[in-house]
């Protein structure tokens, strides 16, 4: 991973890891928009603020072609559009960050949903303003894959949002989300990989 290296691991709490440390989500190899690993299952879908059209359309699954899914629109004008790998709840606490293999134009920002950042529409526990304030990292997209690997641990949420704690044990969903940034927001996402790793070596 690009910035870090990860250390081997035999088993930790039940999962098996490869040499690398890295537990495979999801290669996108097919087109079902599932993915299932080790009891750690869930699925992709596709979401935005409504203002412009996306493609794949919203929630209507992933399509992936050549071993990788393509998410695009333009001229969002509300908050943006994105791409979730929803878990609904799951214990990623024996986790160090998680590793995307991505590549396309523009920013995205990469987003971990608790239920103390999400609202109860959204299967959380925030209330009142400043919901939707996930913890998050923003990565730059290139014309060639890159590897992004992200800490748990680096991730911060935005100035407007509720505070909270991280917490890890109940992890919502992962998104990457293109933002309104001064215009229209713009997506051109393609997505090859998503893995989970368990430590980083200093």
């Amino acid at each position: 991973m690009e910035g870090s290296a990860l250390t081997p691991a035999a088993m930790t709490e039940g999962v098996t890891f490869d040499q690398t440390g890295r537990l495979l989500l999801d290669d996108l190899n097919d087109s079902d928009a599932r993915f299932a690993s080790q009891g750690i299952s869930g699925e992709w879908f596709t979401y935005s603020d409504g203002t412009s059209t996306l493609a794949p359309p919203d929630h209507t699954g992933l399509p992936s072609m050549d071993g990788e899914a393509h998410v695009a629109g333009q001229g969002f004008s509300e908050w943006g559009a994105g791409l979730s790998a929803y878990f609904r709840s799951v214990d990623l606490s024996q986790f160090h960050g998680v590793a995307i293999r991505a590549r396309g134009t523009g920013t995205v920002v990469v987003e971990l949903a608790t239920p103390a950042t999400s609202p109860p529409n959204e299967g959380g526990t925030c209330m009142g303003t400043g919901c939707f304030g996930h913890f998050s990292a923003t990565v730059e997209l290139g014309s060639e894959h890159q590897d992004f690997a992200l800490p748990f641990g680096s991730l911060t949420q935005p100035t407007w949002a509720q505070p909270a704690d991280l917490a890890l044990n109940g992890v919502i969903s992962i998104n990457l989300v293109a933002k309104l940034a001064g215009g229209a927001a713009n997506i051109d996402l393609w997505v090859d990989r998503l893995e989970l790793y368990i430590a980083q070596v200093p």
